[in-house]
């Protein structure tokens, strides 16, 4: 028998939604399963709907959100491998398609794989290997204190499951690419990626968000790294939603000894975006690389939330976020490095760069180090600025029109980000789309960088 999750007292019409929604699918689960929903459903319950009033999420206005009553996606076959094209990296990566937060297989590309390696769609994982996502599913849920990321555990429905075991190296990318398609409704989407890599494994990712119509929507994802010792992961976010999509994610990694993750979040469009980073340093000479890139016009809106914990000594970890914001984009960064006691040792630099472009641009910017331990390397540092006048003038007495040289100068700002991937192909295709989220019709900009 499934229990009801109707609660007694008047809830708003999106916790109303939510609520109808699992008692839905919980008919459908696995009892071990349908106990970890249900436990998050108490979770969720004892941290309410975040507000105004917690630190996290000062600057954010939930309301658009909470006053709606979302509705499930319908499955939508209507994404073509055409449509696709222009969001894709290459023929010579392994290709994981969803749309509205549902596994597609005949739009995804997996070739043959090392044996014991699982890529593929969670939903399927669940059915077949369920042992493999039951070790590492949601083990952090009594101590998550984002009241989304539980509502995500609860709600969720498919996904990406990656499960690479000791020594294999995967030498092609990884590219997830999730489609929302417009809906007359608002309607919202609930996914879940796992990613464990057993003792010296690797991989490279790629996941990509885009969005089609002018309908609210909501995007609510997760991403979980359980890396083991000597794993070596790196992962960049792309998130270009369609203009009244809202999409709130969360990455939650748990770092052996002798492991490295690099993290990248790109933000190029949506209404809003929200990204909470937690990363946990649990072993030593462990390394954490977050980096960040917003190119916002329009009033679109990112926020960053990132903790980075160093519990044991000898770790490094390094944020770098930038942003350009032109327009009435805004965007928030709020990067925490904790160092517990007896972590010695700890190397951490952190640094957010932002560039504004007009006068109604806003950012908020709040770097912090809460070390408990003596010997420790840490700096962080925020910078806020607009394009340097003297430059513009160089490159204007050079022959360029300044239109063309404040884009010169912009990309070089964001440039800085992108380097950073270690992908080719990636690198190209992000050149591509800050191009364009610059304005960049320019041809002659387009030619002398070669893209």
């Amino acid at each position: 028998m499934v229990a009801s999750v109707q609660p007694q007292s008047p809830q708003t019409l999106y916790e109303q939604s939510f609520r109808n929604r699992l008692q839905a699918i919980l008919p459908e689960t696995p009892d071990w399963l349908q106990a970890l929903r249900l436990r998050a459903l108490t979770r969720f319950e004892q941290l309410g709907l975040p507000s105004r009033r917690l630190e996290a999420w000062k600057f954010i206005n939930l309301r658009p959100v909470i006053n709606q009553s979302f509705q499930p996606h319908t499955t939508d076959l209507t994404v073509t491998e055409a449509q696709l094209q222009p969001h894709l990296l290459g023929s010579d990566t392994i290709r994981l398609v969803l749309v509205n937060g549902r596994y597609v297989e005949n739009l995804s590309v997996v070739p043959a794989l090392p044996e014991g390696v699982w890529v593929g769609s969670l939903k399927t994982a669940l059915q077949t290997q369920p042992e493999r996502v039951q070790a590492s599913l949601a083990k952090g849920l009594d101590q998550e204190p984002d009241a989304l990321v539980v509502l995500n555990t609860a709600l969720f429905e498919d996904g990406v499951f990656i499960d690479v075991p000791e020594n294999v190296q995967l030498a092609s990318l990884i590219h997830i690419v999730s489609v929302t398609t417009a809906s007359a409704d608002p309607r919202a989407a609930y996914t879940r990626n796992v990613i464990n890599l057993a003792p010296q494994a690797r991989v490279q990712l790629a996941m990509a968000h885009v969005g089609t119509g002018e309908t609210l929507y909501l995007n609510n994802s997760v991403q979980e790294f359980h890396l083991a010792e000597g794993a070596h992961a790196e992962c960049c976010l792309m998130l270009n939603e369609a203009f009244q999509g809202w999409h709130l994610t969360a990455t939650r990694s748990t770092l052996a000894q002798h492991s490295e993750l690099k993290l990248s979040t790109v933000t190029l469009g949506g209404h809003t975006a929200r990204h909470s980073v937690s990363t946990l340093l649990q072993g030593t000479q462990t390394k954490v690389q977050l980096n960040g890139l917003d190119v916002l016009k329009g009033q679109t809106a990112v926020f960053h939330q990132t903790a980075t914990e160093h519990w044991v000594p000898d770790c490094h970890s390094e944020q770098y976020y930038k942003g350009i914001l032109d327009d009435a984009g805004q965007s928030e960064f709020n990067g925490l490095v904790f160092v517990a006691e007896g972590a010695n040792g700890t190397d951490s630099q952190q640094l957010n760069k932002t560039l504004l472009l007009s006068e109604d641009a806003k950012v908020w910017t709040r770097p912090q180090l809460k070390i408990n331990a003596d010997d420790v390397k840490c700096a962080h540092g925020a910078t806020v600025g607009q394009l340097d006048e003297n430059q513009l003038f160089y490159l204007a007495s050079r022959g360029l029109g300044r239109e063309l040289a404040t884009a010169l100068l912009t990309y070089g700002f964001a440039e800085e980000i992108i380097q950073r991937l270690s992908h080719p192909a990636l690198r190209r295709y992000l050149d591509q789309r800050v191009l364009e989220n610059l304005h960049r019709s320019e041809a002659g900009l387009q030619r002398q960088l070669g893209v």
